[in-house]
């Protein structure tokens, strides 16, 4: 690290702990890495900050800013320090969240939202627990967003999030804000299922749970679904994810962050598109025959099959197809077991035609080509050659967007008539001139 690298590090004090940070770091960000949770709402990793709760108050003592201000608005700069603790900003904090729960429904024992409320949380670290407003309270109309979002409008706290990333981030405008000042109104113009394939994303970055999974709507709450960390297997791109069932039977997904793959969110089909996992049809123990018998069972009789038909036909004799549907990890670990067994490689195309194209276009693929979504975004021209990124990896629609909001160039050759949404201005042109064979 050069000397001219290290002064565009700022070291600042945050409570009263020394930290060093890269120029152009939030305060609310700095605090974090210590292990300090500044009370927020409207400010998210992958939005950025907008200043619009006012939840992240903190007293700034010494530096170039003073006084009570957004952590989430201030960059960290060298000799800032910052106190989260000092008297002023926790008043200031205590009477924000006691305004946002002014109106709020209190409906937390039918709230889906109720388990992973950031509200819950937010309302206990900001000190508020007795209501003293006796008025009337503001009430909204929900609407019909379609079968996947459910909208219950009474719990917003206008923290702006679903805005910002339905129309600033993906790119769609049928859902915004309307109306004015405490009558601010998110959702929809008119009733109507929503048109962004990436609407379920509102429902991990609301809240409050004016934005909740509809189809697993009151199937129970966080901590009594078996969670675990998982792939998508719906496209290329192997999104992280979190699998959550109940009573051996898939619930929900959920985005799981991955710097280099979706960052903080996926795609609908990625989110909606594991029903057939519970299928009444579907098996869902191991049988040998029509016999249902454990998995320890199981798998020692599949062996002793096929080490029996190695032994008596030899190893080509078993061939192997991989799916689909599994993840590049199975796959690869499927090539792996046929090599340690001698068996012949693993097919994964049923039709050889496909399997010939596949071959070819790989072929000319270097290791310096690859890149992440996160290059992506940082890009200044793409080109897309025969892709239709929204129908055959959503994510990568994402990406390029957030490199055309930067200023980047995209060329999109098809002979298609793809649609490509990039703003509700281009994405028409876009569409028009499109190459047609």
């Amino acid at each position: 690290m050069t000397f001219f690298q290290k002064k565009l590090m700022p070291k600042l004090k945050i409570d009263g702990i020394e930290i060093e940070v890269e120029q152009g770091t939030k305060v609310i960000e700095a605090a974090a890495r210590l292990g300090i949770i500044i009370p927020r709402f409207c400010y998210h990793a992958g939005l950025g900050s907008v200043g619009a709760c006012r939840m992240c108050a903190v007293k700034f003592l010494e530096g170039p800013v003073k006084g009570v201000q957004m952590s989430c608005m201030v960059d960290a700069s060298d000799g800032m320090a910052v106190s989260t603790t000092d008297e002023e900003a926790v008043d200031f904090r205590r009477h924000v969240i006691e305004w946002l729960m002014m109106n709020h429904p209190h409906d937390c024992p039918v709230c889906d939202e109720g388990g992973h409320c950031l509200l819950q949380d937010m309302t206990v670290a900001g000190g508020h627990g007795i209501r003293r407003y006796l008025g009337k309270k503001r009430t909204y109309r929900d609407q019909y967003l379609g079968v996947f979002v459910q909208h219950e409008m009474n719990r917003c706290i206008h923290c702006w999030r679903c805005r910002r990333f339905y129309q600033d981030f993906a790119g769609y405008r049928d859902l915004g804000a309307m109306q004015i000042a405490n009558h601010t109104y998110f959702g929809r113009f008119q009733d109507g299922p929503l048109e962004s394939p990436f609407s379920g994303n509102l429902i991990d970055l609301c809240p409050t749970g004016v934005y909740t999974d509809k189809p697993s709507r009151f199937t129970g709450r966080r901590w009594d679904f078996q969670r675990a960390p998982s792939l998508c297997v719906h496209c290329s791109l192997g999104c992280h994810i979190i699998a959550s069932a109940r009573y051996r039977e898939m619930i929900r997904i959920e985005a799981r962050f991955s710097e280099s793959v979706n960052g903080y969110f996926i795609c609908d089909r990625g989110r909606y598109g594991f029903y057939y996992t519970n299928h009444p049809e579907r098996p869902k123990r191991p049988r040998v025959g029509t016999e249902e018998v454990s998995w320890e069972k199981a798998i020692q009789r599949a062996a002793e099959k096929l080490s029996e038909i190695t032994q008596n036909n030899g190893a080509q004799s078993v061939a192997c197809l991989g799916s689909t549907r599994s993840s590049l990890e199975n796959q690869a670990m499927l090539k792996r077991f046929c090599g340690l067994r001698g068996w012949r490689e693993p097919k994964y195309f049923t039709d050889p035609s496909i399997e010939r194209k596949v071959q070819k276009a790989v072929s000319g693929l270097d290791k310096t080509l690859v890149i992440s979504m996160r290059d992506i975004e940082q890009a200044d021209f793409i080109i897309a050659v025969g892709a239709d990124p929204v129908n055959e990896a959503p994510m990568l629609t994402l990406a390029m967007r957030q490199a055309y909001r930067q200023g980047a160039t995209i060329v999109v050759i098809d002979p298609r008539p793809t649609f490509f949404l990039l703003n509700s201005i281009t994405s028409q042109s876009l569409r028009r001139r499109s190459t047609r064979a």
